[in-house]
């Protein structure tokens, strides 16, 4: 099999696992896509509001080299060897976007109804972020020999306040893949 960019790879995979995570669920985000940045944006536009469609998305976190301290940064000095470092360790970040209430065009606050719908959401979003890693988890280590003997760390689901009338959930996830850079 023919190694293409691994972190293009992971991505692809980690984006086609979250559309799938997200496809059985009540509301299922209208928008997954790739983004670029670790803050990701919650597009607002004259027509268009991708918060309250629904956003689903990849972003590409921090990248360093890691070997024998995965999936933390070596520190060592890299310029002493003949070698570069053996391993990469990639960030990927999966994440959903939604819009929270705010309340009636009169100024009257949300609803227990409203609040309630906001929750039940919320959590369906959390179980489509945890069947997305697991997936990317399951492809990962069937993946091929490219991969042998890598890591991979899922790391908490966090989730952020509100914020302009969106609240985001979202999960990094750590992959480890051989350096064929340098």
């Amino acid at each position: 099999m023919a190694v293409t960019e691994p972190t293009i790879t992971l991505a692809t995979v980690a984006l086609d696992c979250l559309s799938m995570a997200v496809s059985g669920n009540p509301n299922p985000p209208l928008n997954v896509c790739f983004r670029v940045g670790k803050q990701i944006a919650h597009d607002l536009g004259q027509f268009t509001d991708l918060c309250c469609e629904g956003l689903a998305y990849v972003s590409l976190g921090d990248t360093f080299p890691t070997e024998s301290s995965f999936p933390q940064q070596d520190t060592a000095s890299q310029v002493q060897g003949s070698c570069g470092p053996a391993t990469w360790g990639q960030v990927i970040r999966l994440g959903i976007v939604r819009c929270v209430p705010v309340g009636d065009q009169n100024g009257e606050p949300p609803t227990c109804a409203d609040w309630n719908s906001a929750f039940i959401q919320n959590a369906y979003d959390s179980a489509s972020l945890r069947r997305a890693t697991c997936c990317l988890r399951s492809w990962f280590l069937a993946a091929s020999d490219f991969y042998l003997g890598m890591s991979i760390v899922i790391d908490r689901q966090v989730q952020v306040d509100p914020n302009g009338g969106c609240v985001e959930r979202y999960v990094d996830v750590t992959v480890q893949f051989p350096n064929c850079d340098c």
